[in-house]
């Protein structure tokens, strides 16, 4: 099963990145015409100025190429010092604004850096300011309403800020919830939901904006989604186990798509393994009906910069900040929306992977209603969302291909079109995919689960003809996948290759095919024999090997594993690396995986004990 990185980055609908073809001499150029002067106008005595300078600088930050230049003349360093305890609310609002952008937007450095430097003391300053303007307006009426729209301003962007950080690097997470961190978090969640919402002749109703009660919610699927302990904590607060459990129930009036996404997110993540089918299709429907008017063309229009860049060129000096606000305005619209389709896609592979779990473990008996939502609405959904959310789509695919797997849905007797579409999908090669390590391993990983299902099929010619995937030169080019994946990190490479593997035994133990057999399994006899290959990726092979050749009726058997000697090679070669191999494995440091080296080789020499006294 697969997982979706909860956050992805809506500068991918930016136009193509400026400085892809810069050179350092235009980069000079441009840092000394438009980086330096902004960052001078930062530190001016002149509030009006430095508010000026920090929206130009805002917004020119979505854009990668000089997001990078900023960055390079330490912008993040000068806003932690000099603006986020500015005397002037809106120029504090907005610094905090700016620095969850660059969390979310650059990832780990930066938020590793902003950790680092103490950032958690202006947050909790943050919140003991917030909380304490909450409790003031819950018994006063300010005289002005800026006042509170810059307190809500402010509740948002810090609160997101917390949120952006936490997705930016696991040991941040690791110590916010090992510490009293966790319950500042906590108590200032309960402050904005205790002020947020209010109840008129019996409806409840939000009396704060959306967005910073969506930044709440988003901060309780967010934290939920990466750890149990969380969810643990969260059930041992009285306020707060309440408030989640009445969520699904309230009917907001002034809420918008993203909350209706992430309150069902929330009751996903309390249900767990206690979802039933019901209540997952109740989850799935709903968060799928929040996002269905979403308009995409538009949603992109505003994410990008390129109409921006041309309006703000062709625009008089005093409508330079109209134009930037007003786009503002219609982005943060744009990225709300982009959020509650990354949302809904991330809540429909979470149910997707639970009821795997379910059905393999439990044996249900399929509701109709749910039987409908997998074959014939997501399929619909799936297709109408690819072409822009290709990695999250390919990752809720492949879980709801394996569920059909388990639930014993024959997905290629479903609709000839969908599934001829997909395999289009993810066969065909991209650009895309060479960048984007999720699309690759999405598009391997749903390959698999086609091929599985194939695997089934009482007659696979018609199937095989429209693949097109039981000849060499597609083996070959998942054998490149394979080799290629030693140059991506080790859990990225790992990935990739059991992927590989499960593609390559499926084709290997198609009937008919001796050479392709004998393609493939000399390929594996060759990493096994191979002195650099890593004890994980031997045990994976190892894995679909015994598959492969585990029966001796098996028509390619005595041609290739008789015939080419595989046996010698396993007595010969392949069990004395792999001893050599895996007594480097510290089961110390990961006592699970010795096991499984252990057990392994122990495998092994039963398969070669079992494959001589085969024949005999």
């Amino acid at each position: 099963m697969g997982k979706s990185k909860r956050r992805s980055k809506a500068s991918r609908f930016h136009a193509t990145p400026l400085g892809k073809n810069r050179s350092t001499q235009k980069d000079e150029v441009m840092t000394a015409k438009k980086v330096q002067p902004l960052l001078k106008q930062l530190q001016s005595a002149v509030p009006n100025d430095r508010a000026m300078a920090l929206g130009s600088v805002t917004v020119l930050c979505e854009d990668p190429y000089l997001r990078k230049l900023f960055l390079k003349e330490k912008l993040v360093p000068l806003v932690m010092t000099k603006l986020l305890s500015d005397t002037n609310m809106e120029i504090m609002v907005e610094a905090h604004g700016l620095l969850r952008n660059l969390a979310l937007e650059e990832g780990y450095d930066v938020c590793v850096f902003l950790w680092r430097s103490d950032i958690w003391t202006s947050i909790t300053a943050g919140f003991d300011k917030l909380q304490k303007s909450l409790q003031w307006l819950s018994s006063n009426n300010p005289s002005k309403k800026e006042s509170s729209r810059q307190l809500f301003d402010f509740g948002e962007n810090l609160i997101s800020l917390v949120v952006a950080l936490a997705d930016g690097s696991d040991k941040i997470v690791d110590d916010i919830l090992s510490s009293d961190k966790l319950q500042s978090i906590f108590s200032v969640v309960r402050s904005v939901a205790e002020y947020g919402i209010t109840y008129e002749d019996g409806s409840a109703c939000l009396r704060i904006p959306p967005a910073l009660f969506n930044t709440i919610l988003d901060l309780l699927f967010d934290f939920g989604s990466e750890s149990a302990d969380f969810m643990h904590a969260l059930a041992q607060d009285s306020f707060l186990s309440g408030f989640v459990e009445a969520l699904p129930t309230l009917q907001l009036k002034t809420a918008n798509e993203l909350s209706a996404v992430l309150i069902q997110g929330i009751r996903l993540q309390c249900l767990d393994l206690s979802l039933t089918s019901i209540q997952a299709n109740e989850i799935i429907i709903n968060a799928c009906s929040a996002i269905e008017a979403i308009d995409l063309e538009n949603m992109k229009k505003f994410l990008s910069t390129t109409d921006l860049d041309n309006e703000l060129g062709n625009a008089p000096d005093d409508q330079i900040s109209k134009k930037i606000k007003e786009h503002t305005k219609q982005r943060a619209l744009a990225s709300m929306r982009l959020q509650s389709i990354e949302a809904t896609l991330d809540i429909v592979t979470a149910s997707l992977e639970i009821l795997a779990a379910k059905y393999e473990d439990e044996n249900e008996t399929v509701n109709e209603n749910l039987m409908q939502t997998l074959t014939v609405s997501l399929p619909v959904v799936f297709q109408s969302l690819y072409n822009d959310f290709q990695s999250r789509v390919l990752i809720a695919w492949n879980n709801m291909l394996w569920l059909y797997l388990t639930m014993q849905i024959n997905f290629l007797g479903l609709s000839d079109v969908t599934w001829q579409q997909l395999w289009l999908s993810v066969s065909a090669s991209s650009d895309e995919e060479e960048s984007d390590y999720g699309i690759k391993l999405g598009k391997l990983g749903v390959m698999w689960a086609l091929l599985k299902t194939l695997q089934l099929q009482d007659n696979k010619t018609p199937y095989l003809t429209s693949f097109n995937c039981d000849n060499a030169e597609f083996v070959s080019a998942i054998q490149a996948d394979f080799t290629n994946s030693t140059q991506l990190g080790a859990e990225e490479g790992i990935a990739i290759r059991q992927r590989c593997c499960g593609i390559l035994s499926c084709l290997a133990m198609l009937p008919d095919h001796i050479e392709l057999n004998r393609q493939i399994g000399h390929f594996f006899m060759e990493i096994l024999a191979d002195k650099e290959t890593t004890a994980a990726t031997m045990v994976d092979v190892c894995d679909v090997l015994f598959d492969v050749y585990a029966d001796a009726s098996y028509d390619y058997d005595e041609s290739v594993f008789v015939k080419d000697q595989f046996l010698g090679i396993f007595e010969n070669t392949v069990v004395p690396n792999m001893k050599e191999n895996f007594k480097f494995v510290d089961k110390n440091k990961d006592p699970a995986f010795k096991a499984r080296t252990q057990n392994c080789l122990r495998t092994v020499e039963r398969f070669i004990d079992y494959k001589v006294s085969e024949r005999r």
